[in-house]
């Protein structure tokens, strides 16, 4: 059996290769799909699904489908004062081209002045293997900082504090934010499938 990632994002592949070890997790590039793929859906659940079901039809026209898991996952930060935003839109919320610095000085600047700061991020993840299709979820509470906090992780990470700690997932060692975010929860119930 081989898993199959539907990203080429090193930092996510890292993150999922940690929590998945020992078992072999192969990006999209690793299995030749060069394509992209148009995450057109209205929620998480229907980019992941679009996104895993892309990568299983490509595998399958390519004669690699055989004893092979296909993933992929759509994560989102939703923010309470914001009404969920920037949910399904999150990696190119300031716009075009993607850019984590600017989607962080956009969270900092809508939430200016608002005392609610409460936030999730939630990742949904869509597994196809043998024709079936099922899909985990695993989410994470937290807050959003007043300003930006540590190094490590990507995305929002310099400005999302868990529930139950003083500091950012940047700041936290990766072993932690990997034992608690929201793409280990939901790869712990992908696990569960496995």
């Amino acid at each position: 059996m081989r898993m199959v990632f539907a990203s080429n994002n090193a930092h996510k592949l890292d993150e999922v290769r940690k929590i998945l070890a020992p078992r072999t997790v192969l990006s999209l590039q690793e299995v030749g799909f060069e394509s992209d793929i148009e995450e057109n859906g209205d929620t998480l659940e229907e980019n992941s699904r679009i996104k895993a079901c892309a990568v299983a039809k490509w595998l399958e026209e390519h004669g690699q489908i055989a004893d092979t898991f296909v993933f992929a996952d759509d994560t989102g930060l939703e923010i309470e004062a914001l009404h969920g935003q920037p949910g399904v839109h999150t990696a190119r919320w300031a716009g075009e081209p993607a850019c984590d610095a600017a989607n962080r000085q956009k969270a900092l600047a809508e939430l200016q002045g608002q005392a609610n700061r409460s936030a999730r991020f939630r990742t949904v993840i869509t597994l196809i293997h043998d024709g079936k299709i099922e899909q985990v979820c695993g989410e994470v509470k937290g807050r959003i900082g007043t300003e930006e906090f540590g190094n490590g992780g990507f995305g929002y990470d310099p400005l999302f504090i868990p529930e139950g700690y003083d500091k950012t997932f940047a700041q936290l060692p990766a072993e932690i934010k990997n034992s608690i975010s929201h793409r280990a929860r939901a790869l712990e119930n992908l696990v569960k499938i496995l």
